[in-house]
């Protein structure tokens, strides 16, 4: 879901560049980590990045075959999930 909260003005002198234009894409460093923001707009002092995810909010379709069908193994019963080629890696 989008969150409006990821919507922000930063100071244009952040940046470090002369050269900010709406749709460039930058890391930035926040409290849960490495996170990239698209630049919706930019004034002489201020650009307001969006840190939202590009398909946040959007209708995904997805269109599928399935192609093999199993039972689950007595280890992914007990583990709740199921495990990939090879067995258990986590």
């Amino acid at each position: 879901m989008r969150n409006e909260e990821l919507v922000a003005p930063v100071q244009r002198q952040s940046f470090g560049i002369k050269e900010i234009k709406p749709g460039m894409q930058f890391q930035a460093n926040t409290e849960q980590g490495p996170r990239v923001v698209t630049v919706v707009s930019v004034t002489d002092d201020e650009v307001t990045i969006d840190a939202n995810h590009e398909l946040a909010g959007k209708t995904l379709v997805f269109d599928v075959n399935v192609v093999d069908v199993r039972a689950a193994t007595p280890e992914e019963v007990a583990h709740g999930h199921v495990h990939g080629p090879g067995g258990h890696h986590h």
